[in-house]
């Protein structure tokens, strides 16, 4: 393996991700207790009772399912005030062919507006489907006979059977999805009235998924409880039972986006990215098309505070609900503080950070300890996700006087109050390596501060978890998983993949980040020295192959490369299985995500 490549491999970013902070405020709702007051008036002066879903019309307005009180309240936004749409503060049914305003509602749950200014909601408790006409506020019943049970396939929506429908839905074209969670079914309604099976067999399943990448009418779902559609028509079905999120398609086909999904309530952006209200750790994700999840909302505790600061700071209460608009303004129905929260995006900013190696998928951390979702150390080479961060194109660094500099093409990383040493830069990806200045615990976490400055400009500020060590192995495919970037040290010299595996009792050297602090001191930006001494961690390096101890020969920095690039040599332990290994580096009792790489016999 040359040097090149090994900085090929930190150049390599997993794609293009498009990252932002939020900033977070209440739009809506007192957050004082819960109540039904402030109808025709200002919005933020009126109570909810456990607001559950929220919609936005593209025009500014919110519908809002107030699940308490038995009814849907609208926010407007040219004026801020808040008004009554449909209920009266009791569960019940009336007004049916009149005024959808005093109607009564019982337990609604999901809302969904079509192209043609209408909103439909599930009637959870009347086991129906209404639908209000928001131009003259008119009511009626649009699926759902007031009877329990499964029957009318075939026949009018108005005449067939459902059994708590807390979902639904509408497509570009018209078509009506409705989650019947009572039956374990997705029921589907054409222009035209009829109604028919579309995901579900009837019969709940209690364990695994069965059904997969099958005909969904075949598939066995758990409680789908919440959906949602794409402007290509896809469906997507919270299963609250199964703890997934599903997609089926045109071709009828049922596939699993994520697994061990806790969220209540989600909805998509033009662009493809997922938005999630999850309720159990109080938090509002965003799942980019390529599956990275990241945190744009909530730290983990529940509460009220934050208002006004970056929406990963803030304390929020059971999200259980989440729309956004064409702006990227994400609105979030939090049930146990009664308010509808707004995340408003910022043009300029970190929207997450990660361990150049690894990569990892970006969720709020059980600590809620700062902004970030991953801790960073000392003499780490990092990856600041975001946008406006630097020029359009990637430009990358080039030595001058030996070292990296810490100005690139108008782009500044400040960590810890101190300028980072830049690798690459661009508008939504950045490469710094923190400063060995920077001083972190001996054990255990505390904060410092991450920022940008681009072009005389500075970014919102990211506090982010500090540790003494963050420890990740940077892989082949640069996207932190998989097989890892590996030389064997067999003679050979190749690079270790299924072609060219390392023998066990053969010694191996994989490359990685985030080992803290060295001795001798390593100089920030600077490559490290061909001839010893070499700059080697203070915190130990232990390795795993294959669940068993390896003997490490060498643990340091790489020769001729940027300090804080980790060089790993270890042999292969006997007792390692032929074929796909599980390596891990640990450090201060902290561990790096696991890579593989290939044994032989």
């Amino acid at each position: 393996m040359t040097k090149s490549s090994i900085v090929c491999g930190l150049l390599i970013a997993s794609g293009s991700l498009f990252a932002q902070q939020y900033t977070i405020s209440t739009i809506a709702g007192t957050a004082v207790m819960p109540g039904y007051t402030g109808d025709q008036g200002p919005a933020l002066s009126a109570q909810f009772n456990t607001p559950t879903r929220v919609v936005s019309d593209g025009k500014g307005n919110l519908f809002v399912t107030d699940y308490g009180n038995s009814g849907i309240r609208e926010v407007f936004g040219n004026n801020g005030t808040v008004n009554s749409v449909a209920g009266n503060g009791s569960p019940g049914f009336s007004g049916d062919g009149g005024s959808s305003i005093g109607a009564q509602l019982a337990s609604p749950h999901d809302i969904a507006l079509d192209g043609k200014g209408n909103l439909y909601v599930a009637d959870t408790g009347n086991s129906r489907i209404r639908i209000i006409n928001i131009a003259n506020l008119t009511i009626k019943t649009f699926a759902g006979s007031g009877t329990r049970g499964e029957a009318g396939d075939g026949g009018q929506a108005t005449s067939a059977q459902l059994t708590y429908p807390t979902g639904v839905a509408v497509d570009p074209s018209g078509n009506v999805y409705i989650a019947d969670s009572g039956t374990a079914s997705v029921r589907k309604v054409a222009p035209n009235g009829t109604i028919s099976t579309f995901a579900g067999t009837g019969f709940l399943s209690f364990g695994a998924f069965i059904g997969e990448g099958g005909p969904a009418t075949q598939a066995l779902l758990g409680i789908p409880y919440s959906l949602t559609t794409d402007s290509a028509g896809n469906l997507y079905i919270v299963d609250v039972g199964l703890s997934r999120l599903f997609r089926i398609g045109s071709d009828g086909l049922i596939h699993t986006v994520q697994i061990d999904f806790t969220g209540q309530n989600c909805v998509l952006d033009s662009a493809g990215n997922i938005y999630a209200a999850v309720y159990e750790n109080h938090t509002v994700q965003k799942i980019l098309p390529n599956g990275t999840t990241l945190w744009i909302g909530g730290d983990g505790y529940t509460g009220y505070a934050g208002d006004g600061g970056v929406g990963t700071s803030a304390f929020m209460a059971q999200p259980y609900g989440v729309a956004v608009d064409k702006s990227g303004n994400v609105y979030v129905a939090e049930a146990a503080n009664a308010i509808i929260r707004q995340l408003t995006p910022v043009p300029f900013s970190i929207g997450a950070i990660s361990n150049a190696a690894t990569n990892q998928p970006f969720s709020a951390p059980p600590t809620a300890a700062g902004d970030a979702t991953v801790a960073i150390a000392p003499g780490e080479i990092i990856t600041l996700f975001g946008t406006g961060l630097g020029p359009s194109t990637l430009t990358v660094n080039t030595l001058k006087n030996g070292v990296f500099g810490t100005q690139l093409a108008g782009t500044t990383v400040m960590i810890g109050g101190t300028a980072a040493p830049i690798v690459y830069t661009s508008s939504s990806l950045v490469s710094a390596i923190v400063p060995f200045e920077v001083v972190a615990p001996a054990t255990g976490f505390s904060t410092t501060s991450v920022y940008v400055i681009y072009q005389g400009q500075q970014s919102v500020t990211s506090t982010v978890p500090l540790a003494a060590t963050a420890p990740g192995i940077f892989t082949a495919s640069a996207t932190g998983s998989g097989q890892a970037l590996a030389m064997n040290q067999d003679g050979t010299g190749t690079l270790n993949s299924a072609t060219s595996p390392i023998a066990i009792g053969s010694y191996i050297t994989i490359y990685g980040t985030g080992a803290g602090q060295t001795t001798p001191a390593s100089v920030d930006g600077a490559l490290a020295p061909t001839v010893q001494p070499f700059p080697t961690p203070v915190d130990t390096i232990t390795a795993t192959v294959g669940g068993f101890s390896a003997v490490v020969s060498y643990a340091g920095a790489a020769p001729g490369l940027v300090d804080g690039l980790l060089q790993v040599n270890m042999q292969i332990p006997t007792g390692v299985l032929p074929g796909t290994a599980e390596v891990i580096l640990t450090s201060n009792t902290l561990s790096s995500p696991p890579v593989t790489i290939q044994v032989a016999q």
